[in-house]
């Protein structure tokens, strides 16, 4: 049996587990607020403005305005994964498949991974700005950037050390 792209495959398996269990914090969020569609906002919305028409302001004051964090939390979690992984994974086949060392490839993957975990850790800290969202976007640009420039430069480096040589 051949193995075309061992790497990517391995990682994108990983990958596919944790966003289904990202998948499944959203939709446990979404049963335990009670909404299907959106991130709880319009409910928001709809009692303060029933509030306001009925000129009780006191209401307004006991609003839960952070009742619904944990799902925007969760969805923008599951989101921002998927908006990510997929170009990278999607970069990281096309190198593979262009011939880049398994070891930058191993690399910017796992760094990729860890960056994942650490931006999901870093959305729950203190107003969804943890030390882990921080190193997780750090990780994410470092490995986006790396990649393209990968897929760049490997099919054209011939022009390229050709245009640097003149």
């Amino acid at each position: 049996m051949t193995i075309i792209a061992p790497i990517t495959s391995t990682y994108a398996g990983i990958l596919g587990l944790y966003y289904l269990k990202l998948s499944i914090d959203a939709a446990r969020q979404r049963m335990k607020a009670r909404i299907a569609i959106g991130d709880g906002s319009h409910h928001l919305i709809r009692k303060i403005i029933s509030s306001s028409k009925t000129g009780n302001i006191e209401e307004i004051g006991k609003i839960d305005y952070h009742a619904y964090d944990n799902l925007l939390i969760a969805i923008r979690s599951q989101g921002n994964f998927g908006e990510y992984t997929i170009f990278v994974l999607l970069f990281s086949l096309i190198c593979e498949l262009n011939g880049v060392s398994s070891n930058i490839l191993n690399g910017l993957l796992l760094a990729f991974t860890v960056s994942r975990f650490a931006h999901v850790s870093g959305l729950y800290g203190t107003y969804s700005i943890g030390i882990g969202r921080r190193i997780g976007v750090f990780l994410t640009f470092i490995a986006l950037l790396s990649l393209s420039i990968i897929c760049i430069y490997y099919p054209n480096q011939d022009k390229i050390h050709k245009l640097i040589n003149q």
